[in-house]
């Protein structure tokens, strides 16, 4: 079974991610850190030399390559390019990590020098960036099979959730 977590950067889809894997004892794949290791450069890197539309093809690229049963934490922009929630759906089952601006603009703020998205953005454009990508892509993270809320909960509140989500009825 292919289960796929989206929703916007820094909900904890990578560490959610990487605890779900080790509950189901099945492999984990974090599509940007996978595109890291095969690009042999960040997602900084990736962006400032190829630009946005490259990456978007490396995740969509990506994507389709995975088939077997795993985990896949996805940029919190793959589902929303190329059709790639679609593909999502047809493929396996969907947990969308869902979060507020204000929850995502109090993680995110300390974490801009890694994000390229974000990185020259100052609190008050972050803020409003945030809120504005979110409601864009909130209709197309909404499709997910399941959406589980992430505030509030610690990593083991969330995984015990996505866990009885994940039983046979």
């Amino acid at each position: 079974m292919m289960i796929y977590l989206i929703g916007y950067m820094g909900c904890g889809k990578t560490t959610i991610g990487s605890l779900l894997s080790s509950a189901l004892s099945l492999p984990f794949t974090d599509t940007d850190e996978k595109i890291e290791k095969e690009n042999q450069q960040t997602i900084t890197e990736l962006f400032k030399k190829d630009g946005e539309l490259l990456f978007r093809t490396l995740e969509t690229e990506l994507l389709h390559k995975l088939t077997n049963a795993q985990i896949v934490a996805c940029g919190g922009g793959l589902p929303i390019f190329n059709n790639n929630m679609d593909y999502i759906t047809k493929n396996g089952k969907s947990i969308y990590l869902k979060a507020s601006a204000n929850f995502l603009f109090m993680r995110l703020k300390n974490e801009k020098k890694t994000r390229p998205l974000i990185k020259k953005l100052d609190d008050k454009q972050l803020e409003k960036f945030i809120h504005a990508q979110l409601s864009e892509r909130e209709k197309t993270y909404s499709k997910a099979t399941h959406i589980v809320s992430v505030e509030e909960k610690t990593p083991a509140g969330i995984l015990g959730e996505i866990h009885t989500l994940l039983l046979p009825c």
